[in-house]
């Protein structure tokens, strides 16, 4: 039982990232398209606001939590198998957020 308790809560984890990661995507991110609308964006920003960042790093985290629920694989292997899908999909989302508000920020200061 405690073998499966450390994927069970990174599975939990990773189902609180994907869901923030769906909020900023339906939510934030037209918000944010719709502020920035009408200047240039730096490279980071124009990546975390683009059609495939976000998703794509979601995708790639949540397969890497599933597939550390194969029954093949050693304990050992799951258990890295999906922290590194969770700090994927946090990475992604943390990267998002940070590019996505930089520019409000910089303003801010000067």
């Amino acid at each position: 039982m405690r073998k499966h308790a450390v994927l069970f809560t990174l599975a939990a984890l990773e189902m609180t990232g994907l869901v923030l990661s769906a909020f900023f995507w339906f939510v934030m991110r037209k918000d944010l398209l719709s502020t920035y609308a009408t200047g240039a964006l730096p490279w980071s920003t124009s990546l975390a606001l683009s059609d495939w960042f976000v998703p794509v790093t979601a995708i790639l985290g949540g397969a890497m939590v599933i597939s550390a629920m194969l029954p093949g694989l050693r304990t050992k292997t799951r258990t890295y198998l999906a922290g590194a899908g969770l700090v994927v999909t946090v990475f992604g989302l943390a990267l998002a957020i940070w590019a996505s508000y930089a520019p409000a920020f910089e303003n801010l200061a000067g």
